[in-house]
């Protein structure tokens, strides 16, 4: 028989890179946010000073990176719900594994939880 120190857990293995994975992903989307809104910001101040035709062209190119944006952010959307999903499963195939080690940690947490709440 195999010992418990021994086996390896696939949920245990894919926290650690799911994690990784997850911190460029978000950088990527802040600095993408921010660059919209500065964006978004010039082509507000531009638009005062534009002209009928400028103003147009000012929403076409508003309209697009909008465009862009939402496709972005549904790709990260999936991209998270995949994430977590596979987390779920990871966890729930951990818990399975370990259910004492679970309820273990379930209750030291509860407990810190517990005592944080109670002195404020």
């Amino acid at each position: 028989m195999e010992s418990n120190a021994a086996k390896s857990y696939p949920a245990r293995d894919n926290i650690a890179p799911m994690a990784a994975a997850v911190a460029p992903d978000l950088e990527q989307l802040t600095r993408d946010f921010r660059t919209f809104v500065a964006d978004c910001e010039t082509l507000l101040k531009n638009a005062a000073a534009l002209s009928g035709s400028g103003a147009t062209v000012a929403r076409a190119q508003l309209s697009e990176r909008m465009a862009a944006a939402k496709v972005k952010l549904d790709e990260m959307r999936t991209t998270a719900g995949d994430r977590a999903a596979r987390a779920r499963s990871a966890t729930e195939e951990y818990v399975r594994a370990e259910p004492l080690k679970a309820i273990g940690y379930a209750a030291a947490v509860g407990a810190i939880l517990g005592l944080l709440v109670s002195r404020r």
